[in-house]
């Protein structure tokens, strides 16, 4: 591993062993990581909040063999910076997103995204969705909330000023991504948990997340998101949830199965909310299964012309380091010192 000139103490090396990267975007310092085949296909990690990239170390690191991992972390999240005057709304999250995507130019994605990282992956590239080749999403929604009362309900009482109070002095939310609460019977070290509260050790940074949740009641939004949802109506999406996941309960699997026809459902066993965390294996070959039964198909849904023209065994996971290089245009705006080379 490339040491990191710069990193926080804080970040273990053993548990992230990636490289660190960055982007200057409107004013955003945004880090990210960036592992695998430059000409592989990529995997867009989107995290929720209050994670980071950190989210999906055990992703990338059994992933990055055959394709591109690519997992940013959102303004103001893990080890990015957000730009003053920065809101952490939904829609301010999906445009840093969406720039995120144009300035790398990455295209040929499969995005992966959780809990609020669901709704920012969609709003941000419904109007560039011819980059994405599917979806993978698990504890999420990608539409409108209003018909689900129970949740506005929910999401009023963790954005009202009791709760903030409360957070902003236990930094609830953050110690909350490594609880058995949130994930079910997997338990995680208490290292690991420490690189989820670690990045919010200061008070006034531990409330971002509410922001973003608060955002999640605007109405104006939550139209913007059902509407958005149809650029991807046709594309494949594995949908992955936990059988204990409340939002299970909310009948959000079949919702998303109903809104994207093209899918694969799987519910996972002892798993709660976060299944990057409480089924890390298990999402993993899940997604392998998926990919290979799903891109080795006649008539797949991608953007590009030239993966119709792709001999069939070419799309199967032992033969990914083979794929077609990826056409990248226009230029990046990277900082050369800090960029693997």
């Amino acid at each position: 591993m490339q040491e990191n000139v710069g990193r926080p103490d804080w970040v273990d090396s053993k548990l992230y062993p990636f490289h660190d990267n960055w982007v200057e975007i409107d004013g955003h310092s945004i880090h990210y990581v960036d592992e695998g085949p430059r000409d592989a296909p990529v995997l867009l990690f989107i995290h929720p909040g209050p994670g980071w990239s950190f989210t999906y170390r055990y992703h990338i690191k059994r992933l990055s063999d055959k394709f591109r991992c690519v997992a940013p972390d959102l303004p103001g999240y893990g080890l990015s910076e957000a730009a003053e005057g920065y809101d952490y709304s939904l829609r301010s999250q999906s445009h840093a997103l969406g720039r995120f995507v144009q300035t790398l130019n990455l295209r040929n994605m499969i995005v992966w995204g959780n809990d609020g990282g669901g709704p920012t992956a969609i709003l941000a590239l419904a109007k560039q969705s011819d980059r994405v080749l599917g979806l993978v999403v698990g504890g999420t929604f990608g539409w409108s909330i209003k018909d689900y009362r129970s949740v506005a309900w929910t999401l009023r009482v963790v954005t009202s000023p009791f709760f903030r109070l409360i957070n902003r002095y236990t930094n609830f939310l953050a110690r909350s991504m490594g609880s058995k609460m949130a994930l079910g019977t997997r338990s995680l070290l208490k290292k690991e948990r420490e690189q989820y509260t670690r990045p919010f050790k200061k008070r006034n940074t531990r409330n971002r997340a509410l922001r973003l949740f608060a955002s999640f009641n605007d109405h104006a939004t939550q139209d913007d998101l059902g509407r958005a949802l149809l650029a991807f109506r046709e594309k494949p999406v594995l949908i992955q949830f936990g059988e204990g996941d409340p939002m299970t309960g909310q009948k959000w699997p079949e919702r998303w199965a109903k809104e994207l026809p093209n899918n694969h459902l799987v519910l996972l066993p002892n798993v709660r909310h976060f299944t990057f965390e409480g089924a890390p294996e298990a999402t993993v070959e899940n997604f392998r299964s998926w990919w290979a039964e799903t891109f080795t198909m006649p008539n797949i849904n991608s953007p590009s012309e030239r993966f119709r023209n792709v001999r069939l065994e070419d799309f199967l996971p032992e033969n990914i380091g083979t794929f077609p290089p990826v056409l990248y245009e226009g230029s990046v705006t990277l900082n050369p010192s800090t960029v693997a080379g």
